[in-house]
């Protein structure tokens, strides 16, 4: 019988995120999924962007991990050799927002 030192169920964006930071330190690392192809489920009905942490309070965790994981992505994209767009956003404001918010 085979050995296998771990086994992530599901292979959308999370269970490969976490297969490939354990294929680090485990050599063997069993993948199972019940479609056909990665990323078929949830993942697949992402906006594909990389979010930049601005719609959120300043000084919140969601921010702040929103920023750290895009340096992350963009430093991935690029030690990988993956093809992305940095292409920004703009955004207009069309009323005064409230100090309150």
């Amino acid at each position: 019988m085979e050995k296998i030192d771990i086994t992530v169920v599901g292979a959308g964006i999370i269970g490969l995120a976490v297969a490939y930071e354990l294929s680090k330190d485990y050599k063997d690392i069993f993948i199972i999924e019940k479609n056909s192809s990665f990323g078929q489920e949830t993942s697949s009905r992402n906006s594909e962007v990389i979010h930049a942490g601005i719609y959120y309070p300043k000084d919140s965790l969601k921010t702040k991990t929103c920023i750290e994981g895009r340096h992350l992505l963009y430093e991935f994209c690029e030690k990988n050799d993956i093809p992305h767009k940095k292409i920004g956003k703009l955004i207009v404001a069309i009323d005064k927002m409230s100090s309150e918010i």
